[in-house]
């Protein structure tokens, strides 16, 4: 009798032991990642990140062909990330365990996936204003690339103006190998900006891919603006909103009239040598034609226009237009104007017969109406 209730207890307790599950605990964790296992042709942009549900992540073991790649494990043991971006052309293993609460381990995570081999490589080459520029409230950002962009739009998203006031503003594709960016109003004096092209593992088109980051900081000057007045033959500067100088000066003559538009001092030279053929004027040897070094020359716009120093022009400054197109100043007013101007101030020309458009220099980023501006983004939706 005691043999077949002890054989009762025993079956009782398989039986129990079965429903039970009895055996090793099962894990509440889990470990996941943020690349799907057998991914090929990653971009290398992408984040590697490991991340344990229900638990802390003890042992992971991430490879590139073969060799350790360095990553951290967060504060609350919840998430891995690696120190550097990934590689191009690698193929990367992932192992990972987690454990819950009670310190059983996971399942571990097991998997594999390959980064993109570029076909080519393509970089910001420069910006301009350059790092550590101060420049006047109308200077554009201006983003120059090695190689053209085939896809704007893919770039485009990557690239960041970061300012340390609000401030609107819109890309403009100039070119596949240029874009520029300029803020719906003046900037405001003393903003600090900081441009930033993210391109690295970024496919721009055809598998051309950026392999480098890119940043540049730079910040705006004194709000100086300069009206230069065409049937008034004057031309005034404003610092701050208050004239500060209002000088006689002479402007095209009817057959090379200044063109009328915000204009952007792009350079300043002591002496320039100019010449009528080199934007279109008289030809060499020609009637009218001139080749000349003339002093205290701001360049204003790409098409031969400069506020310089004419004493030829002096007789008739403040009275009539006799030029070739430039803004005549005395000597004296040349010189001080040279040395009060900042790359990137506005000279607004008024008055004249013939507009300043999109074909007459590098920056012309004012010369069109804001609404229009913005349809140069790639990523501009019509409302």
């Amino acid at each position: 009798m005691r043999g077949a209730v002890a054989c009762q207890l025993v079956i009782a307790s398989l039986v129990a032991c079965a429903l039970t599950a009895c055996g090793p605990d099962v894990s509440e964790a889990s470990v996941t990642t943020s690349v799907p296992d057998r991914t090929t042709s990653l971009s290398p942009s992408e984040p590697l990140e490991l991340t344990a549900q229900r638990g802390v992540l003890t042992s992971v073991n991430v490879t590139a062909n073969g060799a350790p790649v360095p990553g951290k494990i967060d504060r609350s043991g919840h998430k891995w990330t690696i120190d550097s971006p990934l590689a191009f052309g690698t193929t990367y293993q992932v192992h990972a365990v987690a454990h819950d609460q009670d310190g059983v381990p996971s399942i571990p995570l097991n998997s594999s996936f390959t980064t993109a081999t570029p076909t080519d490589i393509v970089n910001v080459e420069r910006t301009r204003p350059t790092d550590g520029d101060t420049v006047g409230i109308a200077m554009p950002v201006s983003i120059y690339f090695d190689k053209p962009v085939k896809d704007r739009a893919a770039v485009e998203r990557r690239l960041k103006i970061e300012t340390s006031v609000p401030t609107e503003g819109s890309f403009n594709w100039y070119s596949d190998d240029q874009v520029n960016w300029r803020p719906k109003d003046y900037w405001k004096a003393g903003t600090q900006v900081k441009v930033r092209a993210d391109l690295y593992g970024i496919d721009t088109g055809a598998g051309v891919m950026g392999d480098k980051n890119f940043e540049s900081n730079f910040t705006i000057g004194r709000d100086q603006r300069s009206v230069g007045d065409v049937n008034a033959h004057t031309f005034t500067v404003y610092q701050d909103g208050q004239e500060i100088r209002k000088m006689d000066a002479s402007y095209g003559r009817p057959a090379y009239p200044t063109q009328h538009g915000i204009h952007v001092a792009t350079e300043r030279h002591d002496s320039v040598r100019m010449n009528s053929w080199s934007w279109g004027g008289p030809a060499q040897g020609s009637p009218g034609a001139y080749d000349e070094v003339l002093p205290n020359a701001v360049r204003i716009s790409n098409n031969g226009e400069y506020v310089h120093t004419n004493t030829a022009s002096t007789g008739a400054q403040g009275s009539s237009n006799v030029t070739h197109g430039c803004v005549n100043l005395s000597s004296t007013d040349g010189r001080w104007f040279l040395e009060f101007t900042q790359i990137g101030d506005p000279v607004e020309i008024v008055g004249s017969t013939k507009p300043l458009t999109p074909a007459d220099g590098d920056i012309w980023d004012w010369t069109v109406p804001w609404e229009e501006y913005v349809k140069g983004s790639a990523l501009f939706h019509s409302p």
